[in-house]
Order: structure tokens, then sequence, then C-alpha cells
């Protein structure tokens, strides 16, 4: 199989899956990917991981997407498969699945998710249990025959459709610790009910997916933004594609592998601070010429809101100066001094720390957060209704939760949330899965929290709020 550690797209779609044979797409990826599984789970990922301590490993598992900052040093060879029995099924079939850790790993655990496509189930002595969002481990599960074993069912739809099952699992080497142990991260796409086609990431629609970026979908309804013909080189522009007229530009307007070769004169406009960017106001203020991007006084890019301060620009590093230093309409966002742990934690109005003012702590919930703001997520031993014990931030019925060898339940957990994001759609068809129903997956050798620590940090919850918040703004503006 082929796979792919490339950066995540900027929009993220569906999925799609079968018709006599059921077909499934696997692929793996290092997330640093903004996937818009909701922005709130990275601040969830900042409360879980962001500046953890170095800690025993947790017994129960938690929702962990992109596991980064808690366990690592292990082997970077790992890797992660996925059976379907049957390899082919159809709308409303109840499936068994098979997920291997592989690599010679002592035991392991892991985080299974569909989206809420279909219904993940956790059979008796499987080692895992159900959460509001998919499957994870109840403790730390044992290595047999070389590779660590969980098996699940899942309930198709009742029409025809596709699923993506993104799986997140830790190889661990049984040292009751963080260190030594393998994050592996994967996707794996089934079609049932109609014919499958392999479709591609078009972030910018313009009619042209990256290859980089695919996935398995039903081939009469495509996933959202996505698309059957690849080849975009640029996938944030929408005027570079194959087959588009090239421009000079100094781009590779017809993803050619070439930068202006007969290219057509563009219309340039004064660059007074020669940042490479004219005024967003131009139309108004200045008098363009034709020629070819790279004259000195002159641009060919739009968007600067200060076209006599170089260092302000689009894309430029945002710091906190009052000023809007990468043209994005915001102020020193995420950049600005926090205050506080937690539920608790706040951004300060201005650049001083000494306005900054936390938030009020609150009875502590089963929730994955802070609430209390002394820097421990779920902590508290009564949460949760009688008869019940908080695993992975919700409640569930106590005699459904494994005891770890101390004899304790996992106890409340914190979501983390890679940047990249993404699940979106990393890797190409393997041949052998596409055939049956199978995937293999590789480590990416990144550290990750499927295991958890004792001691979860969310000090860090109400930043990534904000965060979420500022890019949601950004979102509608664009």
């Amino acid at each position: 199989m082929r796979s792919h550690r490339t950066p995540p797209p900027r929009l993220a779609g569906q999925l799609p899956l079968f018709c006599q044979d059921s077909q499934v797409w696997s692929g793996w990826s290092r997330r640093p990917r903004l996937r818009l599984i909701p922005l709130l789970a990275f601040a969830i990922w900042l409360a879980a991981c962001g500046f953890a301590a170095p800690a025993h490993a947790r017994a129960g598992g938690i929702e962990a997407s992109g596991c980064t900052g808690c366990h690592n040093g292990g082997p970077t060879d790992g890797s992660l498969s996925l059976t379907a029995n049957p390899p082919s099924f159809m709308p409303g079939a109840s499936v068994e699945f098979t997920l291997s850790i592989l690599g010679g790993f002592s035991d392991g655990g892991t985080y299974i998710t569909t989206a809420n496509i279909g219904a993940l189930q956790a059979p008796a002595n499987s080692g895992l249990t159900k959460v509001t969002s998919g499957l994870v481990h109840n403790q730390p599960k044992p290595a047999s025959g070389g590779a660590v074993t969980f098996h699940f069912t899942w309930v198709a739809p009742a029409t025809p459709g596709s699923v993506r099952f993104d799986v997140y699992a830790i190889g661990g080497n049984s040292n009751g610790r963080s260190s030594g142990d393998s994050a592996l991260d994967g996707t794996f796409d089934f079609v049932y009910g109609c014919v499958g086609k392999t479709f591609y990431m078009d972030g910018d629609g313009d009619g042209f997916g990256r290859a980089d970026f695919s996935r398995l979908g039903c081939s009469d309804n495509p996933a959202m933004s996505y698309v059957a013909t690849a080849g975009d080189c640029d996938d944030y522009r929408k005027a570079v594609y194959p087959g588009a007229k090239e421009l000079c530009n100094m781009l590779d307007d017809n993803c050619d592998g070439q930068i202006d070769e007969n290219a057509v004169p563009v219309d340039l406009w004064p660059d007074a601070d020669g940042d490479g960017y004219y005024d967003a106001r131009t139309e108004m203020v200045g008098t363009p010429k034709v020629g070819c991007a790279g004259l000195k006084g002159w641009a060919a890019e739009p968007g600067d809101c200060q076209p006599k301060e170089a260092a302000v620009h689009p894309g430029a590093m945002e710091v906190c100066n009052n000023l809007d230093d990468d043209c994005d309409g915001d102020v020193d966002e995420r950049v600005r001094p926090i205050c506080g742990e937690g539920w608790c934690r706040r951004e300060s109005p201005g650049c001083d720390l000494k306005y900054c003012v936390p938030g009020t702590p609150s009875k502590e919930k089963c929730n994955f957060l802070d609430d209390d703001c002394d820097g421990l997520t779920d902590e508290d031993p009564d949460m949760c209704p009688a008869g019940q014990t908080c695993a992975a931030g919700t409640c569930v019925n106590s005699d459904q939760v494994t005891l770890d060898p101390t004899g304790k339940p996992p106890i409340g957990g914190t979501a983390a949330v890679s940047g990249s994001g993404n699940a979106a759609a990393n890797g190409s068809v393997a041949s052998t899965a596409a055939i049956g129903g199978a995937g293999s997956l590789s480590s990416d050798g990144s550290s990750g929290c499927a295991l958890g620590s004792n001691a979860s940090h969310g000090a860090l919850a109400t930043l990534g709020l904000l965060m979420t918040t500022a890019a949601l703004r950004r979102r509608r503006r664009r």
C-alpha cells in the first residue's frame, strides 16, 4: 500500500462505500490535522497533553484522535490492521471487526470512532468500553501471538453509503509509564450497498483534488468537497489546477511542474513596503501595470492591510502588539497572555498580563474538562450517579468498566485532537485492502495519549476554546 505524510487539507469531507463486493480503503498519517473534528476537541487536547508532566500510564482509555504529548520513545515501525467479517456487507448488516496493533508491543490500547455513522458495539470481555463518540479500551490489553487484538461489532446504516473508521492506538511496553510507547493512527474506509470509487479532496473548489488526500466513496455519491479527478498542485488557490492558463506570477498555474513557461503577463499594483502584497484598497489608490511578479516595488498578490509596514501582510506571524499582523481581520488573536487553570483559564484583553482575570471555578463534572480549575480533569469520585463510573468523560455503568491492576476504575479522561486533524483522507487504496476488506497502517512514531496519564492537566482548556472561537470567527469572515 502507499502511505503519505502530508499537511492536512483545509477542508474535510464525508465518506462513501459497496455493491456486490464491499471495498475498503485504508491510510495512515501523522496528524498535525485542523480537521474540524470539532475545534473544541483541540481545547481538550491542550487540557490533556499540552503541558502534562511525566506520569504513569492510565489504565482506562480516552477519546483521543491524533494523540501527541503523552506517549513516546517507542518503535517507529508499528502498524495497524482492521479486517471485517464478512469482508463484504450490505446496509443494515452486523459486521464483526478485528483491530490488530502490530509491531512486537507488550500491550496496547485504542480509541475507535466512525463519526457516528452506524453503531459501534463493544462485545463482552472485548477490553473495550462504549462512549459517546465510539469505543475506548478500558485497560491496556496484553499482546498475544505478536499482536494486540481488539474485537468489536459495527452495525451498518439501513441505506447504502460509506464509513470511515478512525483508529488511534498505543503500542505499549508494559512499563507502567508513558515512556517507550508508540502512538499509531490510521483510517479505514468501507462501502456498503454501492460500487466503491476513490475520490480526492478539493479544498479550493476548482474541480481537481489532491492525490495525497483521497478516500473511498460510493461512485455515484462522492463526499462533500471530494472530486473524481486528482492532480491539483496547490489546493489553496482556485486558479491553479491542471490545464489552467499559465500566468507570469512566479507560480505553476497549470500544475505541469514548470513556472511561468509561455506565461501571460499579469496586472501588478504598487507595493510600497516590498512585502509582496499590494494594498487591499488598490483599486482606489493606485495605478496598475502589466508585467511579471517579482518586479521591485510591484506585487501580484492582494490583501496588504498595512501597505507601508513590511512586517504586516497576509501570512505574517501574529504577535501581541495591538495590530492585525496577518491581515485576517483579527487583532492579536491567540497571542495574548493567559491566566488561570482549566476551565478558569482566560485570555487577557490586552498584551499585559496584569489585565487578565481568571474565571470562577465550578463543581467538577464528568466531561473531559477541569471544571474546578485545580489542574486535574474529572478527578472527583462523586461526579456520576450511584452505580456509574466516569470513564472517558462519560458516566457509564460501573459493571461495564474493567478495573486496572491496582483495582481502580479508569477515572475521567481528556480528549486530544492533533492540529492536523485530519482523518479527512491520507493515503491511497491498498490493492490487498481493496480486495480483501482489510487495510494496514504504519506508525508515525509520534507520541500520543490513548493510554493517558494519571494526572491530566486541564489548565489549557479555555485557551483552546478561545482559540476555537477566534478560528471560527476567522472562517466566517472568509
